[in-house]
């Protein structure tokens, strides 16, 4: 709700100071200030919570607190001095006399939460409800709080939450979500939706996926089908450069360019204004976009996260999306090339393809209507038959020659949250990295030789089976004892992890199609 002091009214959600109805400008971090007083008006906040509050990831000395104290006070006019009150040694307070209007504001329903993956905190918020889940999926750095912030995003969230619950999180090291020091794999990336969707007791849900937040959601409900329900992609992709047989991808300079304005300009908004071209004559856009860098990942948080979604290589996965699709594409989308739609839809079982007229890259501005209309026609499609289980696993097989006995092997795997096969040296996990780190303790306490693949597994009661298996079995084979040797599936989905790959020279053929294989390199 909106925040009312005298003459003023202080809009969380639209991130606006007004005076007597109209808007004063403030700089991000002064409104942040200002907020965090006016909410924490009962006591005197200390000079240090303020800036571990505000700004834990920046270097902000207390000369830079003053200043902002300084510049919300001025914005506050005549009356400045006497609302924000200095404590000598102790910090500031906020004294003005607070109300809060009746009229509803969509901040209050963006008052986050936080689902615990490992030691990272994810934050996530909820609006609506109803049997009906809907998950955005966000990309890159966009963060919950600027989905919230402009007039066509937040009715977009509002149109689907009329349908259903909406719930929408901050992909580690962006938004309110922790920041993190290493660079976030696709594996942790699945951990942390899925905790946000256990937290929210989500059995099941509709999953939007806005640009690179398309791959993690295609990944998820590959991994997770009977937690999926359908999935709407909006402008994603497979693959975000190019390669050999796949041209429609980034080239090499333009991921520099961007590179090169992340490390010198960031915040000025430049990385996001392809998001829509035609809404650059309107100033609030500009501003939109300019707010959804500052408050989406600090610089380098930017290029780690870059660097990440330049590994992603989904080109070998998309079969096994097994439920209801829609892919939206536009026309004249200038941040993806609009190929890369058509390649998901060709490449996805019996996806829905609808490319719409304009440059609506994430379809939450002029073609909302696109989405809504799309979880529309998942509602209306028959559930995906689940009599012989499929699903996207990781598994890891070991050479029949080798000397690890069976109580050695099941210690592991479970260790690693795997799955053995009965009577078998196979085991499948839901996550690439767990797999390989169980591999490497096997080769190393056991000396056997193990392959790893990420593909399609069949599970029909008591019985494990799927292509998956025979791709790791003959990868096993070529494997000497005492080593780990991965396809080069799996290490294109570990981007972000610290292990490391020495391509084998020569490549596998299963089914007419050369797999590259990769020893996996043992730290000492």
């Amino acid at each position: 709700m909106t925040i009312v002091f005298d003459e003023f009214e202080l809009d969380p959600a639209r991130r606006e100071l007004r005076v007597e109805g109209k808007a004063r400008p403030l700089q991000p971090q002064v409104f942040d200030l200002l907020l965090y007083l006016v909410e924490n008006h009962e006591r005197v906040v200390p000079k240090q919570e303020l800036l571990d509050t505000l700004w834990p990831d920046a270097t902000v000395t207390e000369s830079s607190i003053q200043r902002g104290v300084s510049l919300a006070r001025s914005a506050l006019g005549e009356r400045g001095a006497e609302l924000i009150q200095t404590f000598p040694r102790q910090g500031y307070r906020f004294v003005g006399k607070i109300q809060r209007s009746g009229k509803p504001s969509p901040t209050l329903s963006l008052q986050p939460r936080y689902a615990q993956s490992g030691d990272v905190h994810i934050a996530y918020t909820t609006l609506g409800g109803g049997d009906l889940d809907i998950v955005i999926v966000n990309g890159w750095i966009m963060p919950m709080r600027a989905m919230f912030q402009h007039p066509r995003t937040r009715a977009a969230i509002e149109a689907l939450a009329a349908i259903g619950r909406v719930i929408t999180f901050d992909k580690r090291g962006t938004g309110l979500s922790d920041r993190v020091k290493e660079l976030p794999s696709h594996q942790q990336r699945m951990d942390d939706l899925r905790v946000v969707l256990d937290a929210c007791g989500s059995k099941q849900a509709i999953l939007i996926g806005a640009s690179e937040g398309g791959a993690l959601a295609m990944l998820h409900a590959a991994t997770y089908p009977e937690r999926v329900q359908g999935l709407v992609l909006c402008g994603g992709f497979a693959r975000m450069t190019r390669a050999p047989g796949y041209p429609c991808g980034y080239a090499a300079e333009d991921m520099e360019k961007l590179k090169g304005y992340i490390r010198g300009a960031w915040g000025r908004g430049a990385s996001l204004r392809a998001i829509t071209p035609s809404e650059l004559s309107d100033p609030e856009f500009v501003d939109w976009v300019a707010f959804s860098e500052q408050e989406g990942a600090s610089p380098g948080s930017a290029l780690d996260l870059l660097d990440m979604n330049l590994q992603i290589d989904l080109r070998a996965l998309l079969p096994a999306i097994r439920v209801p699709t829609v892919v939206l594409q536009a026309t004249d989308d200038k941040m993806i090339d609009p190929a890369s739609g058509r390649y998901l839809a060709e490449h996805i079982p019996n996806a829905r393809y609808v490319e719409a007229a304009g440059d609506d890259h994430l379809f939450f501005f002029r073609t909302q209507h696109e989405i809504v209309n799309a979880v529309h026609w998942v509602l209306s499609q028959d559930p995906p038959d689940l009599e012989e289980d499929r699903f996207l696993s990781t598994v890891l097989v070991a050479h029949p020659e080798g000397s690890a006995d069976e109580d050695a092997w099941l210690t592991e795997v479970q260790r690693f949250r795997g799955n053995a096969v009965r009577g078998k040296r196979h085991a499948y996990f839901d996550g690439p990295i767990r797999a390989m780190r169980c591999g490497i303790a096997l080769a190393r306490g056991a000396s056997l030789a193990l392959g790893v693949h990420t593909g399609e597994v069949v599970r029909r009661g008591a019985s494990v089976g799927g292509a998956a298996f025979d791709v790791a079995s003959a990868i096993a084979d070529e494997t000497p004892m005492g080593e780990l040797w991965a396809s080069g599936v799996v290490v294109g989905l570990v981007p972000g992890s610290d292990l490391e790959f020495e391509r084998i020279n020569e490549s596998l053929d299963v089914d007419t199609a050369e797999i590259p294989i990769f020893s996996v390199q043992f730290q000492s």
